[in-house]
């Protein structure tokens, strides 16, 4: 399901989802985690390039509670919303 990040919690001994075969559970259950697992692993095993987390169906179904510790866990989803843009020369737009 993806690689471990910081926030990765191992899932406790009591916990009844599977744990052979071809669903194997090895982290406690996070959406917030499991987004970022998911994200990192994709870059990890295909090289390719991330498109914006807010598009993706995990993220549209978060709270507003889950999209905050998202955003505060995983800033770097962030950074273009925040740096704006700016065109190269002046047009009749504006800046």
């Amino acid at each position: 399901m993806g690689a471990a990040t910081p926030f990765s919690k191992l899932k406790r001994p009591d916990d009844p989802r599977p744990t052979g075969g071809l669903a194997q559970y090895m982290f406690a259950k996070d959406d917030v985690d499991s987004l970022s697992r998911a994200r990192k692993g994709y870059v990890k095993n295909t090289g390719g390039k991330l498109g914006d987390v807010r598009n993706a169906g995990i993220y549209k179904n978060f709270t507003e509670a889950q999209k905050k510790e998202y955003r505060k866990r995983n800033p770097q989803d962030f950074e273009e919303e925040e740096k704006g843009y700016k065109l190269g020369k002046r047009s009749l737009l504006g800046e």
